[in-house]
This record gives structure tokens, sequence and C-alpha cells, in this order.
């Protein structure tokens, strides 16, 4: 008997398809969720065990500083280092990787971003997920002939946006 395996993710994704060209808006909502409420539950569970999660400590105590390195600066250039280098390199293979062209992209570009974030090691492994996260909406945006790179950056943006407005205005409060 063949049983097949729900994937609600794919399955929400899906739903209803959007036209070439466009972004997609769902799976950037979507995705940014996915990643920040993950994040969010290892942080929960590193500090229960009593250990330090780590993350991007800012040097600079202004947030503007804050916001121009974490908003501005990082997506573009970690997308660009984490998602599209990768997928470029790996695309020379893809008639050899076959099936597995996807899977090689998405652990590729995944490590490559857990380990741009190199403040612990607790932190490296919790960007490990949203890494995940990012390789695969821009492997699906490339595939689905949408803007990845666009994509990809609103992902890395809004997920900074959240997690600085947590770490300034709630996670004290």
């Amino acid at each position: 008997m063949y049983i097949r395996r729900l994937n609600l993710y794919q399955y929400i994704m899906d739903a209803n398809p959007m036209p070439r060209g466009k972004l997609d808006f769902r799976l950037i909502l979507i995705s940014v969720l996915i990643s920040f409420l993950y994040v969010m539950g290892v942080g929960f569970l590193l500090n229960s065990l009593g250990r330090d999660p780590g993350g991007y400590q800012s040097e600079h105590k202004n947030m503007a500083e804050s916001i121009a390195v974490a908003i501005l600066l990082a997506p573009p250039l970690e997308t660009l280092i984490s998602q599209m280098i990768p997928y470029l390199i790996i695309d020379l293979f893809k008639e050899r990787l076959q099936q597995w062209f996807m899977h090689c992209y998405i652990i590729v570009s995944a490590l490559f971003f857990a380990f741009a974030h190199t403040y612990s090691n607790g932190y490296v492994l919790a960007m490990y997920v949203p890494g995940i996260v990012l390789a695969y909406s821009y492997a699906r945006s490339k595939q689905q002939h949408r803007p990845a790179f666009l994509t990809t950056m609103l992902i890395h943006l809004l997920y900074n946006t959240l997690v600085l407005a947590w770490n300034y205005f709630l996670a004290d409060a």
C-alpha cells in the first residue's frame, strides 16, 4: 500500500499558485513565521537549560547602526553568499545530480548560512533551519520563475526586523 507523506507546507504553497514573475507573499510570510518561531523556540529551550543561545551582539549601542547592519546590509549580502552563489555552483552539476539537486543545494546553502552566523555554537545550530527555509524559498522561486533573490532577501529582512523588534522592545518587557 502506498502511503503518502503529508507535507502541510507544500500543500499550503500549492493551493493557489501565483503567476510567474510575481513575488509570492505567502511564501515570504510563512517562511518568516517558521524561521522566527523556530529560533525563538530554540532560544527558549537553551535559556531554560541554562545555556546562552548567543546571537548577534551589536557593538553598536545605537539602534540606527543595528538597523543598518541587520536589516539593510546583511540580507542582500547573505542572500548573495548563502543562496545565490551556492545555487549557481550546484546548478553546474544539475544533470549529474538529477533528483538530488534540490537536496544538495538546500544542505549546502543552509550550511553556508549557518556558518555565516558564528556568534556561538548554539547560534550556528539555531541558524541551520532558517538557512533551510531560505534555501528552499530561493530554489522554489527559481523553479517557478519568480524573483528568487528578492524573495529570499525580503524573508531575511523581515526576519531580522522581527528579531530586532523582539530584542529591543519585547524581550525586556
